[in-house]
């Protein structure tokens, strides 16, 4: 027996199994095929995000729909103050896109390049990529945004510092350490 494309075996036979058929789907109006229903549901879908994006015009490529609130969010990965002074370039290594850029003392992503993949943020060892979505991350989109079109694109992993592990985690990076001055760059 087939249900919705799948073969299903038949139920076991003998005492205490089931003999018949039992039917799991809902009634429904037997003179519409699943497949007719399938259909009309796909269309009324698509004639959804039809309307929606005629409204809001299509995604970019940093955006996500979100179903939930009907809008379309911006949406990228950012680094934090975590990475001055540590400066680890193990995201810049994964990234396949090339969004990170080099300042003398840290990274940062240009959240117009970022497609949102997520494979950095668990190749940080400071934890210092953050999706913008978490909330207070307001000043660090700034920073990433105005330090990328400023600073050289690098795309090749490079030692980090020498005392790397020691600046890790350290509060008050960015008031007290945090230099505008480019890095190297590729």
């Amino acid at each position: 027996m087939r249900r919705h494309g799948v073969l299903i075996p038949p139920a076991p036979q003998g005492p205490g199994r089931l003999t018949k058929a039992t039917n799991l789907n809902p009634p429904c109006d037997k003179s519409l095929s699943a497949d007719l229903l399938r259909g009309r549901a796909k269309r009324a879908s698509n004639r959804f995000w039809a309307a929606f994006f005629a409204v809001s015009g299509p995604p970019r490529k940093t955006q996500r729909v979100d179903i939930r609130a009907g809008t379309l969010t911006d949406m990228t990965y950012i680094v934090t103050d975590n990475c001055i002074k540590c400066k680890y370039m193990d995201c810049v290594e994964v990234c396949p896109v090339d969004c990170f850029y080099e300042g003398e003392n840290m990274l940062v992503i240009h959240p117009d390049e970022c497609i949102d993949c997520g494979v950095c943020e668990p190749e940080c060892p400071a934890e210092a990529i953050k999706p913008d979505t978490e909330g207070g991350l307001d000043k660090w989109l700034e920073v990433n945004s105005k330090y990328a079109s400023a600073w050289p694109n690098i795309t090749e992993k490079r030692d980090a510092p020498s005392d790397a592990k020691e600046w890790d985690g350290v509060e008050g990076k960015f008031e007290k350490y945090f230099s505008e001055a480019p890095g190297e760059g590729d």
